[in-house]
């Protein structure tokens, strides 16, 4: 088995490893350690959990080593690495200083976010840290104003590099490699780099080299992936019903709306599930506590925008919950990532109507692994084979157009103008299948001693009308989330104010003006 110090690292570095929990280099480690040692770009591209963030950091901090031992000195950091997310910067400068002490080097460490105050982050840099890591935008603004000096630098690392090269960041990207010398060792790390992010990044490149680690095993093998149908109106009440069946250990809950986070928070507590948030919205300091919080087993659960599923790791996730199926597939590959980390085991589920398990078929086949169709019902996970659960399926969907068209038809007679119809049908049966079923089956654990269900005993779930109009879709204005300077809610539409579809009706009467000498209201 090959060793740390096999692949060039130091002793003190490769001991440190070891110690960290790694009794081997990764295969991501062992592709991309001797190539940052000899100075060479390169695109790092490995699942979550498989160390590569430490596949960076050794060779980093092997350099700061060397240049403490010649009592090298100079102005500005060796290393740079930008981030998307305060989070991921927070657990990559906690990660350097866990490995740099490990190994007993003496490496300055100091993080940089936005919306943090300047003076702070100047007197920082003033001290002369010899890694700097960062959220992007500010780390871009420092270093184009010469308050972060580039001069020194030797690493630079922009992790979740796909992320960093999306359209609303690519200029401030951009901006920060012009502001390092040409000599640098450019690094581009993610678990997904597509090819856009390298033809992008191409031009501050010199002929880099390619660390891609093994096949991917971690989502196929490590983490267990559950299917369930459920109604978009019904998704939050089907997170106390899950709460009460099986009290996952620590659940991760995403939801690709961050403006819709306030209103899911403040319903799942009122159902009665002690959960924290994070989200953009949110000030530093507010999704820090949330973060701690969860991290510490405070609160089991987390509910998050995808801010959350780049880079975090949060020790021991037992479960992953989405909400919705992210329109990019790579997006659902991070979140799931955020479970069954470094060897463990973990269970990624998605809520799922009509319309998306079309959807989550192609996604399973593209990423070589099997969704399990399952049931929640009386309290207990069953496991219907494929053709069941399409079936019950359908037959909710048909109920709920049955439904709808009922609630359109009694419109009519009232006089409402008919609902716009229904773009497309659902999915046939025939037409969904869940890739790899047949040879995954026979290696199925067992869910429940009961068996499975069948569709005689199963119906749709029945949601009361006051928790589905909390829920999704409801079109409730989102509340502010906790931790977050309180805003003003907008207020609920009072009867009579037209609102977009609305025109041509009459106002209705509201009756006199209660106030003193107060005209009828119309």
């Amino acid at each position: 088995m090959q060793s740390f110090s096999a692949l060039g690292l130091p002793e003190s570095i490769a001991t440190a490893l070891t110690g960290l929990g790694f009794a081997a280099p990764t295969a991501i480690q062992a592709e991309a350690i001797p190539s940052l040692l000899a100075g060479r770009d390169l695109f790092m591209e490995s699942e979550t959990g498989t160390g590569k963030t430490f596949a960076y950091l050794a060779p980093i901090l092997t350099r700061i080593s060397e240049d403490s031992a010649k009592s090298e000195r100079g102005k500005g950091p060796l290393a740079l690495v930008a981030a998307p997310t305060q989070e991921l910067a927070v657990q990559i400068g906690r990660e350097a200083e866990k490995l740099a002490r490990a190994a007993g080097i003496e490496a300055g460490v100091a993080v940089i976010l936005g919306g943090s105050p300047l003076a702070r982050q100047e007197a920082a840099l003033h001290k002369g840290p010899s890694l700097v890591v960062g959220t992007l935008g500010r780390l871009a603004d420092l270093a184009s104003v010469k308050v972060l000096k580039t001069g020194r630098l030797r690493f630079l690392v922009l992790d979740e590099a796909d992320r960093l090269f999306a359209k609303e960041t690519e200029e401030l990207t951009s901006k920060l490699l012009d502001a390092v010398p040409r000599n640098v060792v450019r690094i581009l790390a993610s678990a997904t780099l597509p090819e856009r992010t390298k033809r992008l990044a191409a031009p501050w490149l010199r002929e880099p080299a390619h660390a891609k680690g093994a096949a991917p095993t971690v989502l196929s093998k490590d983490i267990e992936h559950w299917c369930f149908y459920c109604d978009s109106r019904k998704r939050l009440d089907f997170l106390r019903r899950f709460e009460a069946s099986l009290r996952p250990a620590r659940c991760l809950v995403f939801h690709s709306n961050a403006a819709r986070l306030g209103a899911a928070l403040e319903t799942l507590d009122s159902l009665g599930i002690e959960v924290e948030a994070i989200s953009a919205r949110l000030d530093k300091e507010a999704r820090h506590v949330a973060l701690d919080r969860f991290s510490r087993g405070e609160v089991r659960w987390l509910l998050t925008s995808d801010l959350g599923a780049r880079g975090l790791d949060i020790p021991a996730v037992s479960h992953i919950i989405s909400l919705d199926l992210p329109e990019e597939p790579t997006v659902y590959v991070h979140r799931a990532g955020r479970t069954g980390r470094a060897g463990a085991k973990g269970i990624s589920i998605i809520l799922a109507d009509g319309f998306e398990l079309d959807r989550a078929a192609k996604l399973a086949r593209r990423g070589d692994f099997v969704f399990r169709t399952k049931v929640l019902r009386e309290g207990k996970v069953f496991e219907p084979e494929p053709e069941e659960f399409f079936a019950l399926a359908e037959a909710a969907e048909a109920q709920r157009r049955e439904s709808r068209a009922k609630r359109a038809a009694e419109g009519r007679e009232g006089g409402l103008p008919p609902r716009r119809p229904a773009s497309k049908a659902p999915p046939r049966r025939s037409g969904i299948r869940f890739p790899n079923y047949e040879e995954d089956r026979n290696r199925r654990p067992p869910v429940t001693p009961e068996g499975r269900s069948g569709p005689q005993d199963w119906s749709p779930d029945k949601t009361p009308a006051r928790d589905r109009e909390a829920g999704e879709g409801s079109g409730r204005s989102p509340a502010t989330p906790r931790g977050s300077p309180r805003e003003g809610r907008s207020a609920p539409r009072e009867p009579g104010r037209t609102q977009r579809g609305d025109a041509g009706r009459p106002p209705r009467d509201k009756g006199p003006d209660p106030r003193p000498g107060g005209k009828s209201r119309q």
